[in-house]
């Protein structure tokens, strides 16, 4: 499957050209992480606390603190 194919419904994708990965989010609790062919890598949730709806702006926040924490452990090595 193309990476395209992949995300092509995502409501919201962020490009980690360091890590050679795209963050989706389709609009659920949950964000996609694919490799440049386009299979699932990793995947994470993203809690909506009493709201139990998030937005772009949230889970881009999300996705900018999973890409530093990545970084982070990256540094360490």
């Amino acid at each position: 499957m193309a990476l395209l194919d992949s995300i092509v419904d995502a409501q919201l994708t962020v490009v980690d050209e360091e890590h050679r990965v795209v963050f989706s989010w389709f609009g659920g609790s949950g964000v996609n992480i694919y490799d440049e062919d386009g299979r699932e890598v990793d995947y994470f949730s993203i809690s909506t606390g009493r709201n139990g709806k998030l937005t772009p702006k949230a889970v881009r926040a999300a996705i900018d603190r999973v890409r530093r924490a990545a970084n982070d452990d990256d540094d360490d090595e």
